[in-house]
């Protein structure tokens, strides 16, 4: 998911500017003179941005009233949202200006006085592009949401990475909550604490999700989830080349109703759906 930015090029540095504050809080930015090359279609490119991007940001300016192509970037994006209800139109007011009548009646972040304090009431709305920490992944037999945290666990002071998933499953009448616990000896807890104080706040939590995703030891684990049985795994990684240990615990709940059988979960699809997750943020 992304956001596409509609604006006249008289307005590029603004433009840039935001953007590269908007990648800096990890949302995909679909932006013209970024997207295109040489010899590309512009108008299709242009409707393949909208299409894939779950944001439309009109800057509102002088230029970009006055601008016939700001105009129809904005009507295929408002069509969307009132048609397929996929995107989200959110004004960005960059000067005072004649706002279009069709989105006088939406909130805007004001950007007329101060960058910071437009920029803090735009990221609000996109908060759950750039989550980390949770969302939602739908198909069309399941939902599943999820969380991952991870820091200094507060009694032990170790690096901890937690990972909990909820699958519900209409057809079966279940829920499976999984639960993946991550647990770091001495030194990759001294190593998080580095790449914390560095601003690599996200790096172990990643490398930790591509170790589990590949490992020989992990990517083929099938977690039985029993009502009537806890069986967890317990795994320990290890890399020898940077000494750096950890213990893992894997467990599965079913809940709902009884139907006397039993539910089995890939460990690889669900880390599969985290990195695909959040890669797209």
């Amino acid at each position: 998911m992304s956001v596409f930015i509609s604006y006249s090029s008289k307005d590029s540095e603004f433009v840039e500017k935001l953007s590269i504050n908007l990648v800096k809080n990890r949302i995909n930015v679909w932006l013209d003179k970024w997207a295109m090359q040489p010899g590309d279609s512009l108008i299709d490119k242009i409707q393949d941005g909208l299409t894939e991007s779950s944001f439309l940001l009109v800057v509102l300016s002088k230029n970009s009233v006055a601008s016939e192509w700001c105009k129809k970037e904005l009507n295929s994006g408002l069509m969307r949202e009132l048609d397929e209800k996929k995107v989200v139109v959110i004004p960005i007011l960059l000067e005072k200006c004649e706002v279009p009548l069709f989105l006088k009646e939406k909130l805007y972040s004001d950007f007329t006085k101060d960058f910071d304090e437009g920029f803090k009431s735009l990221i609000r709305p996109l908060s759950q592009l750039s989550s980390e920490h949770m969302g939602r992944n739908s198909d069309e037999d399941r939902i599943t949401d999820f969380a991952i945290n991870w820091g200094l666990d507060k009694i032990k002071g170790n690096f901890l990475l937690e990972i909990d998933t909820v699958t519900w499953l209409p057809s079966d009448k279940k829920t499976v909550l999984l639960q993946i616990i991550v647990n770091g000896d001495e030194t990759a807890t001294e190593r998080f604490k580095t790449q914390y104080s560095s601003g690599l706040t996200h790096l172990m939590k990643d490398t930790l999700l591509n170790e589990l995703k590949t490992n020989k030891d992990t990517k083929d684990i099938n977690i039985l989830c029993q009502n009537d049985k806890i069986d967890p795994w317990m795994i320990k990684l290890v890399d020898s080349k940077m000494n750096l240990t950890f213990e893992i615990k894997i467990r599965g709940v079913v809940m709902g109703v009884d139907t006397g059988n039993d539910t089995v979960i890939n460990l690889i699809e669900i880390l599969e759906m985290l990195d695909t997750l959040n890669q797209s943020k």
